[in-house]
C-alpha cells in the first residue's frame, strides 16, 4: 500500500514538472507576440487621444512603472510630437484602483496648455450596464478640452472642468476622474509646468 502511494505521488510530481516546463516554454514563445500586440494597442489608443501627434517618443526621464500620484499609477508617459519632431504635448497611461470592481486604466492626451486632447478607457472590469458605460464615447468625449482638476457632478455640469457622472456608477466615475487628474498632474511635471 505504501509503495503504491509513493509510486502515485512520484507520478504526480513528474506530471507536474513536465506540465510546468511545457507551460514555461509556451510562455517564452508567446511573450514577445503578446507584448508587441499590447504595445500596438497602446499606440492605437494614444493616436485616438492625441490625433494631432505624428509620433510618440520617450522622454529622457520617463514617468513610468510604479510612479504614483495621488493614488493613481502612471504606467507610461510619452511625448507627443508633430511631423517636425516638436513636442506638442504628451500621452499618459494612468490607472486608478478605485473602480467598483477594481482597476480602471486610461490613455489620456494632454497638450502644452495642460488641456485634455482626449481620453480613452483601455482596461476595466466594471459592472455591465452601469460602470461599463465609462467606455461609452459620449462619456469619454466630455473630457476633451478640460483643464485643471476634473470633477464630476450628478445634476448637469455648469463649469468647464466638470463632467456628468455615469448614473448609478459613482465608484467608476470617481476612478476615471482620479486617473485623468493623475494624468494631468503627470503631464504638468513631464512638460515642465507648475
Amino acid at each position: 500500500m505504501i509503495k503504491k502511494i509513493i509510486k502515485d505521488a512520484l507520478a504526480l510530481v513528474a506530471i507536474t514538472v513536465v506540465a510546468g516546463v511545457c507551460l514555461s516554454f509556451v510562455h517564452e514563445l508567446t511573450e514577445p507576440t503578446i507584448e508587441a500586440a499590447e504595445a500596438e494597442e497602446r499606440t492605437a489608443s494614444y493616436r485616438e487621444v492625441f490625433p494631432e501627434a505624428a509620433d510618440f517618443i520617450s522622454p529622457e526621464e520617463a514617468l513610468s512603472g510604479a510612479t504614483s500620484i495621488d493614488g493613481v499609477t502612471i504606467g507610461e508617459a510619452l511625448f507627443a510630437v508633430d511631423s517636425d519632431g516638436n513636442v506638442i504635448g504628451c500621452v499618459i497611461s494612468s490607472t486608478s484602483a478605485n473602480g467598483y470592481v477594481g482597476n480602471v486604466t486610461l490613455s489620456v492626451g494632454v497638450d502644452l496648455e495642460n488641456t485634455v486632447t482626449g481620453m480613452k478607457v483601455t482596461s476595466m472590469s466594471e459592472s455591465p450596464g452601469f460602470g461599463s458605460h465609462c467606455q461609452d464615447e459620449d462619456f469619454q468625449a466630455q473630457f476633451k478640452g478640460v483643464s485643471g482638476e476634473v470633477t464630476y457632478v450628478s445634476d448637469g455640469k455648469t463649469q468647464p472642468n466638470e463632467i456628468d457622472m455615469i448614473s448609478g456608477a459613482t465608484f467608476t466615475t470617481r476612478a476615471v476622474t482620479e486617473a485623468v487628474n493623475g494624468a494631468l498632474e503627470s503631464a504638468r511635471s513631464l512638460l515642465g509646468g507648475e
